[in-house]
């Protein structure tokens, strides 16, 4: 894997159009380019000024996961081939989270062989030249989840930008249709959701404007299918993360690893924007408890109950050395008791019902600089 680095381009910003737009594209392409790879990561990576993007999937690849990861800043010609911040191509398997980029073209998009499944879930595309979404020949098995775009130069009585699905007939290289069996899920974003023959997209709980006309390559293809539009689906804020949580259940460290308690609580858009790529995205720790659990405690008040808590550390530098654990409590109706206050994951026992404040303290056993504490609400 790759992690914990900013990488920055160095172009010549004196090279500029005459509208200003710096154009040098002598310098890096893309920051990181997976080939041929399977069980790879990238995590906690921002990039800049990169004339291609942060991180290209491509040939082969799968299995992947890209998150806490930015784009920004990026120097080129605004011009086709250019400027796409995450994009994964002749790959599968590939899941993007929680990533930001700005001033792109296409921020989070697929190109051509891309079997899917791919999912995009919880990021922001803002100052947007294009539009995001499958790009050409037909990528398949798409999921674009709980995802923003702002479009650049927009007013802001109309700022969205777009995701797309459709049949770009001989635009670019001769793009043809860009997806098929792609589901766009609680966008805030314009959008263009067409069905090729014999296949379906899906656009659900999507805010923002259907384009038949405005920016279709094809408006005479038939329109896929189009459910709540206007309205977010409330239930099932995250389709990904609903059926992660399905899959694995509230008692796995693996499922809070992915969704992070933020995201939990709803969409993340905001964060992402106040964050745009400097330093660590959200908290250090995080801290979970097995949820799922709660209803299927015992009466209290003839016997324990216990819950399954967890901390997960998020500081890469603070992972990267010898630590201590210790679980305490702050409030509550009366005392609690850990299995093992200094273990990541340990089991606490209740005897009352009621609101239970409790904190973790991880803190390094070489640098006192690197010590965190987060706290736990659990209502029993």
């Amino acid at each position: 894997g790759i992690e914990n680095m900013r990488l920055m381009s160095a172009p010549d910003e004196s090279i500029t159009n005459s509208e200003g737009t710096r154009v040098d594209e002598n310098h890096g392409q893309y920051g990181i380019m997976l080939s041929r790879l399977e069980d790879s990561w990238v995590r906690q990576v921002s990039g800049e000024k990169f004339w291609g993007g942060l991180v290209q999937v491509q040939s082969q690849s799968s299995y992947v996961t890209i998150q806490d990861c930015s784009m920004t800043n990026p120097v080129s010609r605004i011009s086709g081939g250019r400027r796409y911040a995450f994009s994964a191509d002749d790959s599968e398997y590939v899941l993007m989270q929680r990533c930001f980029a700005s001033e792109g073209r296409h921020d989070f998009v697929t190109g051509s062989r891309t079997n899917g499944p791919t999912v995009f879930v919880d990021s922001l595309s803002v100052d947007l030249y294009s539009d995001n979404g499958p790009h050409h020949r037909f990528s398949t098995g798409l999921l674009f989840d709980s995802m923003r775009a702002e479009r650049a130069n927009a007013p802001n009585s109309d700022p969205l930008g777009s995701f797309n699905v459709q049949n770009r007939k001989e635009s670019g290289s001769g793009h043809g249709w860009t997806g098929a069996q792609v589901m766009f899920w609680n966008l805030e974003a314009k959008t263009i959701c067409d069905a090729p023959n014999a296949a379906m997209n899906w656009a659900v709980g999507c805010i923002g404007d259907i384009m038949d006309g405005e920016g279709s390559r094809s408006p005479e293809e038939p329109r896929g299918i189009y459910q709540s539009h206007g309205s977010h689906i409330p239930d099932i804020r995250s389709l990904f993360y609903s059926q992660l949580r399905e899959r694995l259940g509230t008692d796995n460290e693996a499922y809070h690893y992915s969704c992070l308690r933020p995201q939990k609580n709803g969409f993340i858009w905001d964060q992402l924007e106040n964050w745009g790529g400097d330093g660590l995205f959200l908290d250090e720790l995080v801290t979970w408890y097995d949820e799922d659990a709660v209803a299927t405690l015992p009466d209290l008040e003839s016997q324990f109950g216990s819950l399954t808590v967890g901390v997960i550390v998020r500081d890469l530098n603070l992972l990267g050395t010898p630590f201590s654990v210790q679980w305490f409590q702050r409030d509550g109706p009366t005392a609690v008791s850990f299995a093992d206050a200094s273990e990541l994951q340990t089991t606490v026992s209740f005897t009352e019902y009621g609101r239970y404040v409790l904190a973790v303290t991880v803190a390094s056993r070489d640098d006192s600089a690197l010590s965190y504490t987060q706290r736990l609400v659990v209502r029993v």
